[in-house]
């Protein structure tokens, strides 16, 4: 898992539009975050699995937010728009796959792929997809 550690910065997304609606964002939050949370803004994931610990922070430029977590158990966490969720961390060969319970389902999938970060976030049937290159 060692590809993955170390800090990406957003690079490319796809589908971020329909996703955000998949997952019930409100109209409000959505307009923020197809503004904010696009590469222009400097969007950057440090990502650090050191043994079963999972620590993942997003830097953003309307907030800092950090997950920390054992593999494989469910812990708070916070949605970008504020909802409280429930999250999981597992690995899945060298991916890093977060399964969020909570007023929506979204399963966020990390991997390394020709050097680059990619994310899938998967939540009623609608995919976006978040490339990052390394910093």
């Amino acid at each position: 898992m060692a590809a993955l550690n170390g800090k990406w910065k957003l690079a490319e997304v796809q589908g971020f539009s329909d996703y955000m609606d998949a997952i019930g964002v409100s109209k409000e939050n959505k307009e923020k975050g197809l503004k904010m949370l696009m590469p222009e803004n400097n969007i950057v994931q440090e990502i650090l699995i050191d043994g079963d610990d999972v620590s993942i922070k997003t830097i953003t430029p309307l907030s800092t937010m950090e997950q920390k977590a054992k593999l494989n158990t469910e812990v708070n966490v916070t949605a970008l728009d504020g909802r409280p969720m429930k999250a999981t961390f597992k690995l899945d060969g060298e991916k890093l796959i977060e399964e969020q319970r909570g007023p929506f389902e979204s399963t966020n999938i990390r991997f390394v792929q020709d050097g680059k970060l990619l994310m899938t976030q998967t939540a009623n049937g609608i995919t976006s997809t978040r490339k990052y290159n390394k910093v």
